[in-house]
């Protein structure tokens, strides 16, 4: 169902007097609902009537254009200033992040250092097992 618009007012697009549009209505020719009538009917049942820009109907046309695109805009964009906290958080997120990376590496060269220095003075027993938890951490480090 397309645009629905009073008697009066599709009489005045059609270039029509109302007169004889309730003459359509009545002779049946033209449906109604409730005093309105489609557009869209009129213009596949009367491809001959030129239908006049009226400019109440192309606001109307503007209005629901815009009007989903609004939604949809209100809906699936957030505000600018929500967008800013979401920036924010994610930036603080990264930070923390960067600083945990930052101190896991530390102590992940530390530990190398000491695997390295326990095995300068560790007995073939130690060695094997110190290339083992070497073996390990390289394994974990390289997924």
């Amino acid at each position: 169902m397309g645009q629905q618009v009073g008697v009066a007012r599709a009489a005045h697009v059609l270039g029509v007097s109302r007169h004889e549009l309730q003459r359509l209505i009545h002779d049946g020719d033209l449906q109604t609902f409730e005093g309105r009538v489609d557009l869209d009917e009129l213009r596949q049942r009367y491809p001959s009537m030129a239908l006049k820009d009226d400019p109440i109907t192309e606001r109307i046309n503007l209005i629901r254009g815009t009007a989903f695109a609004r939604r949809v805009r209100e809906t699936v964009t957030p505000e600018k200033d929500a967008l800013e906290l979401q920036l924010r958080r994610r930036t603080t997120d990264l930070n923390v992040a960067e600083a945990q990376l930052k101190r896991f590496r530390g102590c992940i060269e530390e530990l190398a250092q000491l695997l390295g220095d326990l095995n300068r003075e560790a007995t073939p027993e130690q060695k094997r097992m110190i290339m083992v938890i070497n073996s390990w951490l390289l394994d974990k480090l390289e997924r």
